[in-house]
């Protein structure tokens, strides 16, 4: 499963763009309509840089071929056997940066509570649940601070009803292309049988790309 939509729950058929705003279209838009020129032009050059940036950056989500991991001298040989099988990069999957498990809340659970278990556990997302388990929706930080950090309200009242699911097998490069296009800070990860295994944050990917990390390690 590549990226979908999940509507209070459930998956829906709704192409993400339709539902989800591309970062920087509305600026454009304004700009173009200040300046009197029209902003097609300029969004597509915009865009095919976008598209450019995360195609460049495919490389830092892939692990390397096993013949390249490091390996005892004395198996040069079998490695070089396994070149024409193993040669090809692996790309990371979902399931292999998440953060898991995740942190939830219920439907009962007041705006404050959840709060303060967003500052106990310096996290800045919360998968709303139902009885059954069933991820809801997604309340971020600023969802709280929007109502009040000391708010009695139910986070019903708050969270977001439509969200950009992933499942454990969809590349991290296509998640990170999503953060790139569209408004949102995190991806939650449910698999097949609609059941919650973990979750990436826009946070998770910087860190890893900013610090360079060895991929190897996620292997």
């Amino acid at each position: 499963m590549a990226l979908v939509i999940y509507d209070q729950g459930y998956r829906i058929q709704t192409p993400v763009d339709s539902l989800f705003r591309q970062r920087g279209v509305e600026s454009m838009q304004q700009s173009s309509q200040a300046s009197g020129l029209p902003a097609s032009e300029d969004k597509a050059q915009r865009q095919q840089g976008t598209e450019e940036r995360i195609e460049l950056s495919r490389e830092r989500f892939q692990l390397p071929p096993k013949d390249r991991r490091q390996s005892p001298k004395g198996y040069d040989q079998a490695g070089r056997e396994q070149a024409s099988v193993s040669s090809k990069p692996q790309e990371l999957k979902a399931a292999q940066v998440m953060s898991s498990p995740v942190l939830t809340v219920t439907t009962d659970t007041s705006l404050r509570k959840a709060w303060e278990l967003m500052q106990a556990q310096e996290v800045y997302h919360l998968i709303l649940i139902d009885d059954d388990e069933r991820a809801l929706g997604l309340l971020s930080r600023d969802d709280i601070l929007a109502k009040g950090t000391d708010s009695p309200v139910s986070v019903t009242q708050a969270y977001h009803k439509q969200m950009v699911v992933a499942s454990p097998a969809t590349p991290v490069s296509s998640i990170a292309a999503s953060f790139v296009r569209y408004d949102i800070g995190a991806i939650p990860v449910i698999d097949d049988h609609d059941r919650l295994q973990g979750i990436v944050c826009r946070t998770d990917l910087l860190r890893m790309l900013i610090n360079n990390a060895r991929v190897e390690s996620w292997a």
